[in-house]
């Protein structure tokens, strides 16, 4: 299944300098500020937003896990180094005993964090060779792999080949971590069908089971409840908390020009449609 997680309110363009130089406190309003947004507009129970993944893959090192571990349960930033498709990813785990892998984006906790749960992005590899040194390209983000597949066919082939480095190793939860931009554009309807897991070839899921990220600390008993079966989902849905009939708020002018629209599952909108820190309520 799917859930709701955060990735900051400002997503400030400036990485090295913003992100770097951010206290607590300062991690603090971008992120539990952010879950205050999401469930007085969005109606998501606070108390189900569980986790977050860090904007540009950056955590802030100590000043963002001690934020991290006094309000959420998991994050889902640090990155996995794996030295090639055999090589085995990791189960998430706890930093129980700190963070003991490479740093691959300073900076990186060095403290350890008791019952908070890293979900890691695993290394991904491009199926075919590149470069000079014949070797596969990587990367965290799934839309990150070069050469990027054009095709339905292509994708499911890319796609397949890292599950199944995945499931023939340990069959350490598989993410497919992707940017919206990658599902935006001329060649998504042709991504899709392998995106949700059809084999285009013979119009087949993939075997395996969807498991949410706040799942994946819960233990194998857990993850192996999940299921793929849309009646089964559709019986344990909760009930929706937005109104039928949703508001729409209009703002005829922006910081970044222009009118907006923006749908919320309540009755009053924010007075200004802004992504400015310390002004959850939009004043």
């Amino acid at each position: 299944g799917n859930e709701i997680a955060l990735h900051s309110i400002s997503v400030n363009t400036n990485p090295y300098d913003y992100w770097k130089s951010l206290d607590t406190e300062g991690w603090e309003r971008e992120f539990v500020d952010e879950r205050l947004m999401v469930a007085k507009y969005a109606k998501v129970p606070a108390r189900d937003i569980r986790g977050l993944r860090g904007p540009f893959l950056f955590t802030g090192g100590d000043a963002g896990f001690r934020m991290l571990h006094h309000h959420f349960d998991y994050d889902c930033t640090l990155i996995h180094k794996r030295d090639g498709p055999d090589d085995a990813p990791v189960f998430p785990f706890t930093l129980d005993y700190g963070f003991r892998k490479p740093c691959m984006v300073q900076e990186c906790p060095n403290a350890t964090y008791p019952g908070l749960w890293t979900v890691p992005l695993n290394y991904l590899f491009g199926k075919d060779k590149i470069g000079e040194d014949d070797e596969h390209g990587h990367c965290a983000m799934a839309d990150a792999c070069l050469p990027q597949p054009e095709t339905s066919k292509d994708t499911f082939e890319y796609l397949r080949f890292n599950f199944d480095n995945f499931y023939n190793t340990n069959r350490a939860p598989f993410p497919v971590s992707l940017q919206e931009a990658s599902l935006q554009g001329q060649r998504t309807e042709e991504r899709l069908p392998s995106l949700r897991g059809l084999d285009p070839a013979k119009g087949r899921r993939v075997p395996g089971h969807r498991v949410r990220g706040a799942r994946l600390h819960e233990g194998p008993q857990a993850q192996t409840k999940a299921t793929l079966s849309v009646t089964a989902l559709k019986k344990n849905l909760p009930e929706s908390t937005c109104p039928k009939m949703r508001n729409v708020s209009h703002y005829p002018t922006t910081l970044r020009g222009g009118e907006r629209y923006m749908r919320i599952c309540g009755t009053t909108c924010p007075r200004k449609l802004t992504r400015r820190v310390n002004n959850p309520d939009g004043n």
